[in-house]
């Protein structure tokens, strides 16, 4: 296993520790904002990563994107059941997400190619980080930015979903 999907893999080994460090009383939410913006730092390293290493695998190409869903959906969910972001926005981002994993399961089993992630798919995830981070940590506003990941984030899978569907 190369650096790369270790790091990945890093990622996913987080989901269970913001959980936990979410679900704590009186724990500061600088350290579960913290564990939250790791995992963004890793999502961005492993990709440049294995590019530059000409290291890219199957396994990367799947777990990545994994990795992030599973960190997001962790998060919004997390904020939602307190209450610091709506939960219909949660409910939207399960659905869009649990399909995507689908596609990429049927994508794994059938040996298609994986569609790439997308600028548009890049940019939902930096606001969605932005605006998860920010409501972690308690600053104003911060859910309008989760509000506009979450719609650029549905954008974005329509467009793979057409781009699926075309190959």
């Amino acid at each position: 296993m190369n650096l790369a999907n270790c790091l990945t893999m890093l990622r996913i080994a987080a989901v269970p520790l913001f959980l936990y460090l979410f679900s704590l009383e009186g724990i500061s939410s600088y350290w579960i904002a913290l564990v939250f913006v790791l995992t963004g730092i890793t999502d961005i390293l492993d990709g440049r990563l294995a590019r530059a290493r000409n290291q890219v695998t199957r396994f990367g190409v799947l777990a990545d994107p994994l990795a992030d869903k599973l960190i997001m959906l962790a998060a919004i969910i997390s904020l939602a059941s307190r209450g610091n972001v709506p939960m219909w926005v949660a409910g939207l981002l399960v659905v869009k997400e649990v399909a995507l994993i689908i596609g990429a399961g049927f994508f794994l089993v059938s040996k298609s190619k994986v569609t790439p992630a997308s600028r548009l798919g890049k940019s939902a995830t930096v606001l969605l980080y932005v605006g998860v981070t920010g409501s972690i940590l308690g600053i104003a506003y911060s859910v309008y930015l989760v509000l506009l990941g979450v719609g650029v984030s549905l954008i974005a899978g329509l467009d793979y979903l057409r781009q699926a569907l075309q190959r």
